[in-house]
């Protein structure tokens, strides 16, 4: 069986979610009759663990991978967090495959030392605790306190957040730290770019992080989504989704 896709919306979440965290946005794609794929990273979701450590470019390359099987020939990659990653590496080596980008809290820059060794302190602790102590403290860090006073779907995040594996999630944290900067590729973008930020994103990539990407790149459309903060794809879905739309159809 051949099946080629034209155009796919392409789904890359945030560390230390899986694919559920967009959720909201499948519903809202197929109500539009919009094609979407949405990949979990090795060991996160209902993805296996990766067999040894690997870089941001072993899991891209696995992820356009399994796109040349589907038969998709363009993308429009929507990237929270470390999916903004993948999306610069996307960039980088496999451009022909992009139609257009939708950066959401994430930024350019690679690791300082300082977060290098962060990462690093993370791993050790996990392997002498467990994951328990980082979900805990990501699920403080991460959202805003509109998301935090919804019980429902705080418990719908720790349970998204809960189905990563330590294994993944030790593997992943080297994965980002080892990453490229990315500050230099900014204004080679010449696809349609809207980027996206949480308003009360004080922790983790705050609103003036993010705006550096849309600075960087040509024509890019800068918004900020109130009432979220680090998931504004989860969080404030019903804002994120007309605009998310809007720009799909656009392009």
């Amino acid at each position: 069986m051949k099946v080629s896709i034209p155009t796919a919306v392409l789904f890359l979440h945030a560390f230390p979610l899986n694919s559920k965290m967009y959720q909201f946005q499948f519903k809202a794609l197929e109500e539009n009759n919009i094609p979407y794929i949405a990949v979990d990273y090795f060991g996160f979701g209902s993805r296996d663990n990766f067999p040894t450590d690997y870089s941001i470019e072993t899991l891209t390359d696995a992820i356009v991978s399994e796109l040349t099987n589907l038969g998709v020939k363009k993308v429009i990659p929507v990237g929270d967090s470390m999916g903004g990653y993948i999306m610069f590496d996307l960039w980088r080596r496999y451009r022909e495959l992009i139609k257009g980008l939708v950066f959401v809290s994430t930024r350019a820059e690679a690791d300082t030392e300082e977060g290098k060794k962060g990462r690093y302190a993370t791993i050790e602790r996990i392997k002498k605790e467990g994951k328990d102590f980082l979900i805990e403290f990501m699920l403080d860090a991460q959202v805003s306190p509109k998301t935090k006073e919804d019980k429902e779907k705080m418990k719908l995040l720790e349970c998204i957040m809960s189905e990563a594996t330590e294994e993944g999630i030790i593997k992943a944290l080297k994965a980002l730290a080892g990453r490229k900067d990315s500050m230099d590729i900014l204004k080679t973008i010449d696809v349609p770019t809207l980027v996206v930020a949480g308003e009360d994103d004080k922790k983790i990539t705050p609103p003036s992080i993010v705006k550096k990407i849309a600075d960087g790149i040509p024509n890019a459309k800068f918004i900020t989504i109130p009432n979220s903060a680090h998931l504004p794809p989860f969080e404030n879905y019903r804002e994120f989704n007309s605009i998310l739309i809007k720009f799909l159809k656009e392009i």
